[in-house]
């Protein structure tokens, strides 16, 4: 008896509390109008000057945004030529755009084998491959952004 009192005290207590936490946007049954939800203004936020006297916490300058009709940064021509030579051997890649700037490679966690993911860094631009004992492949290319 005391176990199935105790379980209808706590099921009365959990409808209770589930009921209070609704929120009313409409007037009340007597008509005044309910309080809105909206948060209330916050206390201003301190600055790092009046935590740190001295400290200079003026914006950064920042250069003006970059139109969108802007001119790519990369040769529009040489990415083009870049992305015709896609599941390609890199030394196709060599014979129409020429060698990287740069390079980088590091074991492959896609690759089919055990082989290496390159990334060769062209001007504007960056070609994804795949290299596997002799053989170099070309995945991707992508456009360098920031």
């Amino acid at each position: 008896m005391k176990k199935t009192l105790l379980a209808v005290m706590l099921l009365a207590c959990l409808a209770f509390s589930l009921a209070a936490c609704g929120t009313k946007t409409a007037s009340s049954p007597s008509g005044a109008a309910l309080p809105s939800a909206e948060p209330a203004a916050s206390a201003p936020v301190p600055t790092l000057n009046a935590v740190l006297p001295g400290s200079d916490l003026s914006a950064p300058e920042t250069s003006a945004p970059q139109e969108a009709d802007a001119a790519p940064a990369y040769d529009e021509a040489l990415f083009e030529a870049a992305k015709r030579c896609i599941d390609q051997d890199v030394s196709v890649l060599y014979d129409a755009i020429g060698k990287p700037e740069s390079s980088d490679y590091a074991p492959s966690c896609l690759g089919p084998g055990e082989g290496e993911d390159g990334e060769l860094y062209y001007d504007g631009f960056t070609v994804a491959t795949y290299r596997e004992g002799e053989r170099e492949t070309v995945r991707d290319v992508n456009i360098n952004v920031g």
